[in-house]
């Protein structure tokens, strides 16, 4: 297929509650479907995060990926970085990453840490206020509106939007907002705005390693290889703090190792080779360990990436994070990392402390087809956000994956045809029974080397 993209601005006022006059450009880019065979419904991509720009980085992967490669037969694909994200204009705080990046070089301990964490947020916002940005002009309904703003401008009747993640929660909110201007919807890893998991996300990733461990253990192999996943996850968080391994970006323990492994675990190709990782550690191999972190530590493991974006939408609508986050931390220590459990809460305090209306986080109910993905083990985004995500929706799917961590629409063929199938008949129930056929891929026992290797020559 060839691969015609068009690209370009979307001009969109600051705010859409009072007349400032200032406006902002967000960076657009169309993936085109063959004129022949193009249908008017266009489908929106709404990329998780927040904070992640979409067109950079995403498009680096489009050409040569399988996952799209339907849906692009019949419509086209509309990406948007988000405002404050990617390419869009202005751009929040340029300086933020470097200086959140040097607190992780030169603080050492938790406490002053986050003194300098928080002194990095509160420099952000005086920059911003004395520039005349509004932070209150970064949130998900202000998404919503630019989403809206971008149909109108491209002619598209209603939408089919893909969401994933942080995206879902955005598409929920739309579909709240709009439900004229949505044909469809696929919920991947859905973030419903009634989500408990909102307050914290320490429990849910000790019930991704419960599943993972779960998971390993439905093989004789792996069960022999890792009886206890979570107990040697221990050992090699003790391992680290006890003796820390020095690197320039700073020296490696156990809550940085814990670090880089959530981002491993997300991802479902990478998750199968948590145990691995967690054996390998515990065992005192530092030098793989040096490798992942040096892959999947910092903000940076998921593209492009605004703090300063991320930071404002979910200061405004996560809700405060002490208490909650003090007592999972009670029940599982070993992923206290290295973050003080009101972290967030004295971060938002300085950077964006106005919370969201209540009516924000009310349940959305539809009556418009919805598809929502849930995986096994994702970290994330757990099973109860799917029950909360569907319970007013009335024409809902679910789509349980096993073996598969956060998106797993991207899984395999028989993931995506469910898809396929949905958009090209919304109407329909989508044949599931693929599901039960699906050989799930094994836990590696060895291979980390190779594996982590293939990884460093696409960076």
């Amino acid at each position: 297929m060839a691969q015609r993209v068009d690209c370009g601005w979307l001009t969109v006022p600051e705010s859409r509650s009072a007349t400032t006059g200032k406006h902002l450009r967000l960076w657009v880019a169309i993936a085109r479907a063959p004129i022949g065979t193009r249908r008017a419904d266009a489908i929106l991509y709404l990329h998780g995060g927040p904070g992640i720009g979409t067109v950079d980085t995403w498009f680096p992967f489009f050409p040569d990926g399988v996952a799209w490669r339907a849906f692009r037969e019949t419509r086209d694909i509309v990406f948007f970085d988000q405002r404050g994200t990617g390419r869009s204009q202005p751009v929040l705080c340029p300086s933020l990453a470097a200086d959140l990046a040097q607190v992780e070089r030169t603080a050492t301990n938790p406490s002053p840490r986050l003194e300098a964490t928080v002194a990095a947020y509160a420099k952000c916002r005086q920059a911003l206020v004395s520039n005349g940005v509004s932070l209150s002009a970064y949130r998900s309904q202000e998404t919503v509106e630019d989403a809206e703003d971008l149909r109108v401008a491209l002619g598209v009747p209603a939408w089919n939007i893909y969401g994933t993640s942080y995206g879902s929660f955005v598409a929920l909110q739309y579909l709240r907002a709009h439900p004229a201007s949505i044909r469809a919807e696929i919920l991947d890893s859905p973030y419903p705005p009634n989500a408990a998991t909102w307050a914290e996300q320490v429990t849910t990733t000790a019930r991704a390693y419960e599943a993972l461990e779960r998971a390993c253990h439905r093989s004789n192999d792996c069960a022999s290889r890792f009886p206890d996943i979570r107990a040697r996850l221990i050992e090699a968080v003790k391992r680290l703090d006890a003796h820390p391994i020095p690197r320039p970006e700073g020296a490696i323990n156990g809550g940085v190792f814990v670090g880089a492994l959530w981002p491993m675990l997300v991802r479902t190709r990478s998750a199968l080779f948590v145990p691995l990782a967690i054996d390998l550690a515990a065992s005192g191999d530092d030098a793989t360990v040096r490798r992942l972190v040096s892959i999947y530590g910092g903000g940076g493991s998921f593209g492009d990436y605004s703090h300063a974006q991320a930071m404002a939408i979910n200061c405004h609508e996560g809700g405060r994070t002490t208490l909650p986050t003090r007592e999972a931390l009670l029940r599982y220590p070993y992923l206290a990392g290295n973050d003080l459990a009101e972290g967030v809460d004295r971060i938002c305090a300085a950077f964006q402390p106005v919370l969201a209306a209540p009516s924000q986080f009310a349940p959305v109910a539809s009556d418009k087809p919805v598809l929502v993905y849930s995986g096994e083990f994702d970290p994330a985004t757990p099973t109860e956000d799917v029950w909360n995500t569907t319970r007013f929706l009335a024409r809902s799917t679910v789509v349980q994956v096993p073996g598969a961590s956060h998106s797993p629409f991207y899984t395999d063929a028989c993931t995506r045809g469910i898809a396929h199938a949905f958009l090209s008949a919304p109407d329909s129930a989508p044949d599931t029974r693929c599901l039960e056929k699906r050989v799930l891929a094994a836990f590696p026992l060895q291979g980390m080397d190779a594996f982590l290797k293939s990884l460093e020559e696409k960076k």
